[in-house]
């Protein structure tokens, strides 16, 4: 597991092979699994292979952003969402401040999708710089949904990722004795 999360990159450039049918399942799988805010499995999942709809989507929502030719060029579209007002609640309380557990608890299905796309030699992307609304009216998503992310996948062209650079440990946590 070790060498998969120090392995996967973001991928921008995909051939022309198909994701299949299989495939989506195991990432879907993977998504399934990922933990939530007590077991409220609050994340959802919109798998696109329609090319019209994919352009229609890309075009409409995110025409200028770097991940706009791979999101046209890929035979998948994993458009991430989770359900409102679910995850950090009980019994309608909201036991954090920020009242989007939600989306905390996407993320993990997010990187749960990622690293077993990567162990299965395809790569993604997470687009986040896109008009929610329209999204959201193009996907008809219902009321009690809100996407937070959309995962172009495929298989990647071949050449090396550089590593980002990345913080040092110790400006990325504390230790309280």
């Amino acid at each position: 597991m070790k060498k998969i999360i120090l392995e996967r990159r973001s991928v921008r450039k995909f051939t022309d092979d198909y994701v299949t049918d299989e495939q989506l399942k195991e990432l879907l799988e993977a998504a399934r699994f990922a933990p939530s805010w007590a077991n409220t499995q609050s994340s959802y999942f919109i798998a696109i292979r329609n090319k019209e709809l994919i352009k229609e989507l890309v075009e409409k929502c995110y025409p200028k952003n770097p991940a706009t030719n791979c999101s046209l060029g890929t035979s998948l579209l994993i458009v991430a969402c989770y359900e409102k007002g679910k995850s950090g609640y009980y019994k309608d309380f909201d036991f954090n401040s920020v009242g989007t557990w939600g989306m905390f608890d996407l993320g993990l299905a997010c990187q749960n999708i990622m690293l077993r796309a990567h162990e299965m030699g395809l790569g993604t992307v997470v687009v986040g710089a896109y008009d929610f609304e329209n999204a959201k009216s193009i996907l008809n998503l219902e009321e009690k949904y809100e996407i937070a992310g959309i995962l172009p996948i495929g298989k990647r062209v071949e050449g090396e990722i550089p590593v980002p650079k990345r913080r040092d440990l110790k400006d990325m946590f504390r230790i309280l004795d």
